[in-house]
C-alpha cells in the first residue's frame, strides 16, 4: 500500500512543480522510500527462507513444498541440500513401492496380478517437492530427458549389429558376464589359511570348518557385509564398479524424471537404511527412486503406456551402459537383466487384442534401454562425472543432486535436450542410425517427443496394429529375399 500511495501522489503533482528546483528535493524521500521498501522486501525474503528451512527441519516435507510453490523461493546451497536430507528422512519408514527398487526383492514380483502397496504419501510428498523444485528453477536437469525427449527417436527396433554402430560399443561388452571375485576372494582366502596352518601348527581342516562358520554367520546376520569389506580392501577396483554402476541408474532415473530417494553403495549402509531393507536386506549396492505414473498404471489406476515401460527399461540397462563406457565390459548387471525380463514377461494383456512380449521383444527391449541409456550417459559426461565424484566422496542425496545441478549451471543443458542426436529407421537387413529427420519420421518424431506414445490398452500392439506391421514386415522381408536372389544370381 505504501508503494501504490507513493506513484498515486506522483501523478497528481502539476506538471510547473515537478519540474522545479524543489521538486528535485522532493526525490529525496522518494529514493528512501524506495530504499525501505527493497529493504523490507529482502527481510521478508529471509523471512520466508527461514520458515522454508524450520519446515523441513522439522520434517514437514508437504508444508515445505506448498511453501515453495507459492513463495518461489530461489534456494541457496544450505537449503537446497536441507531438501533432499527431508526427502531421506520421509521416504525411509514409508511403504515400499518395489516396482521401483532394483533389489533382490524384485524376485518376489508378480506384474501380471498387480498386486502392490498403494502408492505411499511419502513418496507423492517426495514427487511434489521434485516438481515444485523443477517449476521454480532450482533445478534443470531432473527431467531433462523425460516425456520422449531422448537421444534416439525413431522406430525401437534395434539390432545388435545396429546397437553397436550407434554406441560404438560391442553387444559383448553390453552383456554382463559371471564376476569371478567370489572365486578369487576364496582362492586368497584358502592361500591364507594354508599359510596360517603351516606357520601355526593348526589343523587346515579345522581352519577350513572354523572359516566356513563364520562366513555362515556373516551372511545369516549382515548379509556378507564382513566378506564383502574384506573384498573391497583386497579388490578397489570392485569399489570403483559398484559406484559408477549406480551412478549410472541414479542419473538416469533423475534425467527421466523419476524422482531419487537414495542410493547405497555397500551392505553395511543397506543394513542401516530401511528402504533397503534394513536388518533383513538382501541387498549389496542399490539406487530407489519413483516413478509415479508407472506405479498409477501397474495398480491399476490407468492404461500401462509405452512410455513408462520405455523409462523403466532406460533406468534398469543404465547400470550395465555405465560399466560398459567406464570399463569397456560389464560385469555386474545380471540382476538388472533378470529384472527387466520379470517386468516385461509378466505383464499379462487384459484384453483388447494386446499380446504378451516374447523372448525376442523382450531382448530388442533391452538393447533398444541400453542404447538410449548409453547416449545418455555420454552425452551428459559432465554431470555423471560429477555425480561419480560426489558418490565416491561418500555425499548423501542432496549432494549428489547438487553435484548434478552444478555442472549444468557450469557446462549447460547438451543439445539433446532439445533436438535428437539421430534416428533409428527401419531400413536394410540390419537397420539404419540416421542424424537427419527422415523425411518419413517426421510424425514419427513428433509422437515419440510427446511422451505419450500408448500402444494399444497395455503398451503392447492390438490386433489391427499388428496385421499392419506383419504385412510391413513380409514386405520387407520379400525385398530383402529378392536381393539375395539377384546376388546368388550374379555369383
Amino acid at each position: 500500500m505504501a508503494r501504490l500511495s507513493l506513484i498515486l501522489f506522483l501523478t497528481s503533482t502539476p506538471a510547473s512543480i515537478a519540474f522545479s528546483p524543489a521538486a528535485s528535493i522532493n526525490r529525496r524521500p522518494t529514493r528512501s522510500l524506495q530504499h525501505v521498501l527493497n529493504s523490507q522486501t529482502q527481510v521478508d525474503a529471509a523471512a520466508v527462507e527461514d520458515k522454508f528451512d524450520q519446515l523441513l527441519q522439522a520434517g514437514k516435507l508437504k508444508s515445505a513444498t506448498d511453501l515453495l510453490k507459492k513463495q518461489s523461493i530461489t534456494l541457496k546451497k544450505e537449503s537446497f541440500l536441507e531438501v533432499f536430507n527431508a526427502i531421506e528422512e520421509r521416504t525411509k519408514d514409508a511403504e515400499e513401492n518395489h516396482i521401483n527398487k532394483r533389489t533382490a526383492e524384485e524376485e518376489s514380483i508378480n506384474l501380471g496380478a498387480n498386486e502392490y502397496p498403494p502408492t505411499s504419501p511419502a513418496r507423492m510428498e517426495m514427487t511434489e517437492m521434485y516438481s515444485a523444485l523443477k517449476a521454480t528453477n532450482n533445478v534443470k536437469a531432473f527431467g531433462a530427458a523425460g516425456e520422449g525427449v531422448y537421444p534416439a527417436l525413431g522406430t525401437k527396433n534395434v539390432t545388435p549389429i545396429l546397437l553397436e554402430k550407434i554406441t560404438g560399443l560391442t553387444m559383448t561388452s553390453l552383456t554382463p558376464k559371471p564376476t569371478n571375485t567370489l572365486l578369487l576372494a576364496g582362492a586368497a582366502l584358502a592361500g591364507l589359511e594354508g599359510v596360517l596352518s603351516i606357520t601355526t601348527g593348526i589343523d587346515l581342516n579345522f581352519l577350513i570348518a572354523f572359516t566356513l562358520f563364520l562366513g555362515f554367520l556373516d551372511k545369516l546376520l549382515v548379509n556378507g557385509a564382513v566378506f564383502e569389506t574384506a573384498t573391497r580392501i583386497g579388490m578397489p577396483e570392485y569399489t570403483k564398479k559398484i559406484v559408477k554402476h549406480e551412478a549410472g541408474h541414479f542419473f538416469c532415473a533423475y534425467l527421466l524424471g523419476c524422482p531419487v530417494e537414495g542410493c547405497v553403495l555397500s551392505t553395511w549402509a543397506a543394513l542401516n537404511d530401511a528402504r533397503f531393507g534394513g536388518r533383513a536386506t538382501t541387498v549389496n549396492a542399490g539406487t530407489s527412486f519413483f516413478d509415479p505414473a508407472l506405479s498409477d498404471e501397474i495398480n491399476g489406476r490407468r492404461p500401462l503406456t509405452r512410455a513408462s515401460i520405455d523409462r523403466y527399461s532406460i533406468i534398469v540397462m543404465a547400470g550395465i551402459a555405465a560399466e560398459a563406457l567406464n570399463f569397456g565390459v560389464a560385469d555386474g548387471g545380471a540382476g538388472d537383466e533378470m529384472a527387466l525380463v520379470r517386468f516385461l514377461s509378466n505383464l499379462n494383456p487384459r484384453g483388447g487384442g494386446a499380446t504378451s512380449w516374447n523372448n525376442d521383444a523382450i531382448k530388442n527391449q533391452a538393447r533398444w534401454g541400453a542404447v538410449q541409456a548409453v547416449l545418455l550417459l555420454r552425452e551428459y559426461k559432465d554431470c555423471y562425472d560429477a555425480l561419480v565424484d560426489a558418490l565416491e566422496r561418500g555425499g548423501e542425496l542432496g549432494e549428489c543432486v547438487y553435484a548434478i545441478e552444478n555442472a549444468i549451471k557450469e557446462n549447460g543443458l547438451p543439445t539433446i535436450a532439445e533436438r535428437p542426436l539421430g534416428y533409428i529407421v527401419d531400413q536394410g537387413l540390419y537397420g539404419e542410425w540416421m542424424t537427419d529427420v527422415p523425411v518419413s519420421s517426421e510424425t514419427s518424431e513428433q509422437t515419440h517427443s510427446s511422451g505419450v506414445d500408448t500402444v494399444g490398452s497395455e503398451g503392447i500392439p492390438s490386433i489391427e496394429e499388428e496385421v499392419v506391421s506383419l504385412e510391413e514386415l513380409k514386405k520387407r522381408m520379400q525385398r530383402k529375399l529378392e536381393d539375395i536372389d539377384s546376388q546368388l544370381d550374379n555369383l
